[in-house]
């Protein structure tokens, strides 16, 4: 089975720390193209801190028929019109690794568990902070353990005062444990060690590839697959996020317009974002699709329309919101890791009369 076409891609976007004048609308402008990378790579993860966007990790395919996967984390600045500026060396993961979960607080990288070519670095946090000057002044360290027989492989994390959230799918080793997913949550920052709590999404099982997403109040998972002969499919479901990240009671809300994997979601404002993605598992090439979706307030999902269509077909890329802008890195449409960078702007812009 290709690594390519089996591993699960799903991380939310994350929003810059900085305040934008602009909200969102529903709408997008033109996916325009930036800088590349420079490093190919898909399989990776993305945030943004302050001005700057950050790809982190990733794999490429070594033109052999294998991948090899990258330590670096490279950085650019998205000026206030969108633009990039050239792309930087910002530090390394503490090992060449792919697939890993990415948030930012402030000024402070999260790096969450990933598939490294030293195994030992996996299964854990990993932390580091960014400087203005666009690297990182010391090595990433460890936070400690996830949660036993938890893993958090391409999958969406935030933090919410003063709390990681990380919402996964995992499936039991045990006949007597559905396959389940669930989110998990530990006080971090000052130096306490992680404690994990764990909250079951009743009634979702097993989901790898959705787009998974979370807003101040309310996590997301939309889409992705259960079964890889089906393929991708519709179903999203939204869960409040209580006291100390504590998850609420998950309900289905308005299903995708068609099946979505291997894309990206990113909350914006009052608006949920869905990004590229394929509809099956193991075949078939990127989409160009991009689809958006009110937010009610009780974190519900209003009717998705249909905003500006990527330029190129993506899949299997990292998705970052940077002030009015998202940032799309890699990916591919139908092979392991490219250079590809496109950027919209995604706040600001004149709402579809009705």
């Amino acid at each position: 089975m290709s690594k390519w076409m089996c591993v699960s891609v799903v991380v939310a976007a994350c929003t810059s720390s900085s305040s934008s004048p602009q909200v969102a609308t529903g709408e997008l402008g033109a996916w325009l193209a930036a800088p590349p990378l420079p490093v190919a790579r898909a399989n990776h993860c993305s945030v943004a801190i302050d001005n700057w966007v950050l790809a982190i990790g990733g794999n490429r395919s070594d033109g052999n028929g294998g991948f090899v996967n990258t330590d670096e984390i490279d950085a650019a600045q998205v000026a206030a019109d969108g633009t990039l500026g050239a792309w930087q060396v910002a530090g390394h993961l503490p090992s060449p690794g792919s697939q890993s979960t990415c948030t930012s607080d402030g000024h402070t990288l999260y790096v969450i568990d990933g598939i490294f070519d030293d195994a030992s670095k996996g299964s854990q946090v990993w932390s580091g902070d960014f400087s203005v000057g666009g690297t990182f002044e010391s090595p990433l360290v460890s936070l400690g353990a996830l949660p036993n027989d938890t893993y958090a492989i391409s999958e969406a994390a935030t933090v919410i005062d003063g709390t990681l959230l990380v919402t996964t799918s995992n499936t039991s080793d045990d006949t007597n444990e559905p396959d389940q997913t669930f989110t998990i949550e530990t006080p971090i920052g000052g130096g306490a060690p992680l404690a994990w709590s764990i909250d079951a999404w009743q009634g979702v099982d097993f989901r790898a590839a959705s787009q998974l997403a979370f807003s101040t109040t309310t996590a997301y998972v939309l889409g992705g697959y259960h079964d890889p002969a089906a393929g991708a499919i519709t179903d999203t479901f939204d869960a409040p996020i209580g006291a100390a990240g504590a998850l609420g009671t998950a309900v289905a809300t308005t299903e995708l317009p068609a099946p979505v994997a291997f894309g990206r979601a990113a909350v914006i404002d009052d608006w949920m974002f869905v990004v590229g993605g394929r509809p099956q598992v193991y075949t078939g090439g990127g989409s160009t699709t991009v689809y958006s979706a009110p937010i009610a307030h009780d974190g519900s999902l209003g009717a998705w329309t249909m905003p500006t269509a990527l330029s190129a077909p993506r899949t299997n890329f990292a998705l970052a919101l940077v002030g009015e802008y998202l940032v799309l890195t890699g990916g591919g449409n139908d092979g392991p890791g490219d250079t590809m960078v496109l950027v919209a702007q995604a706040r600001g812009l004149a709402a579809k009369p009705d």
